[in-house]
């Protein structure tokens, strides 16, 4: 702190932004559905409409969502839409950044929304599948992840920042798999 000033970074938009691209969940100029508007929607915007997408974003307080449209409008392709409004398949990607997961609710968004071209990625992540992933799966998408490959790779990122280095990611993101298949095996047994 030579210059006496601070500097904060986050490296949630990165680690989700390359974790979509692993997943090869995301292309430019795709249409994303971003479902909740606090802090974990504010880090990612800024990545995802400078990687040249454009984003609807809905939120159960929709005036939220209004304040992210006015604060990113001059980076790229941003509005909002009223929850109740958004029932027609029309988006390539859904984002679930809402806390609904964590206690095992799903955001109040109507199931017309996905079909078998929908994407989706829920930002929490569980050793199951999220209850926004199940309610998904049930209304017909296939193609899905939780949070973990995000989690995973903004800690890289951290790592980047402090040292100087990019982990490998891919050895990590292994071993977590791995262990994720031996607990779930376990549960089995214990039946």
């Amino acid at each position: 702190m030579k210059n006496k000033k601070l500097l904060g970074d986050n490296t949630d938009g990165i680690g989700l932004l390359f974790d979509l691209q692993r997943l090869n969940f995301i292309k430019r100029g795709m249409h994303i559905l971003l479902i909740g508007a606090g802090g974990a929607s504010s880090g990612i915007i800024p990545f995802l409409l400078n990687y040249g997408c454009r984003i609807t974003i809905t939120n159960r307080t929709f005036s939220k969502a209004e304040i992210l449209v006015k604060k990113f409008f001059s980076i790229g392709d941003i509005s909002a839409l009223k929850m109740e409004l958004i029932n027609i398949p029309k988006y390539d990607l859904v984002i679930n950044a809402t806390s609904a997961s964590i206690t095992g609710d799903v955001p109040s968004i109507s199931h017309k929304i996905f079909n078998k071209k929908t994407i989706c990625y829920d930002m929490f992540y569980s050793f199951n599948k999220t209850s926004f992933l199940k309610f998904a799966k049930e209304n017909g998408v296939s193609k899905y992840a939780d949070g973990i490959g995000m989690l995973v790779i903004q800690a890289a990122f951290s790592v980047k920042l402090w040292y100087g280095i990019l982990p490998d990611v891919s050895p990590v993101l292994k071993k977590i798999e791995e262990n994720f298949k031996k607990i779930m095996n376990l549960k089995k047994i214990l039946k």
